[in-house]
């Protein structure tokens, strides 16, 4: 019979705490509500800013096309002046006899490193020639 009572009484403790009211939830929700509400005021002008970079966006490209035609546009070689023409063509002509007097120099230069290499064999083969003489 103990138990009876006792299971009343924690029933009754239960059904009064579990309770909430009206004013308690609205306590609870307002300050969540004020920052809901600040978070989309800051959304909606963060749209408003992100439409206007769009345009922005979308004028440098178009500002990048027309110079891009711009720049297709320009003559792909200069015309030069007859005085002028002729100084490149002296110049070209210039740059390559120097190229080919650079190939025989190289030429030349392989050609003297294989005649001193035949000479010091040469010497070599005397030395020996000679100290071969000598000892008969």
């Amino acid at each position: 019979m103990k138990k009876y009572p006792l299971a009343v009484m924690s029933l009754l403790l239960i059904a009064s705490s579990g309770c909430a009211t009206k004013g308690y939830v609205k306590q609870q929700i307002d300050p969540l509500a004020c920052k809901v509400d600040i978070l989309e005021s800051k959304e909606s002008s963060l749209e408003v800013k992100g439409t206007g970079l769009e345009s922005r966006a979308n004028l440098l490209e178009s500002r990048m096309s027309a110079l891009e035609n711009q720049l297709n546009n320009l003559p792909k070689t200069l015309e030069l002046a007859p005085a002028d023409r002729a100084l490149v063509n002296n110049a070209t002509e210039m740059s390559r006899k120097a190229a080919e007097s650079a190939e025989r120099s190289e030429t030349a230069a392989k050609a003297a490193e294989a005649s001193a290499a035949a000479a010091d064999l040469a010497a070599k083969r005397a030395a020996k020639a000679f100290q071969l003489g000598q000892k008969k």
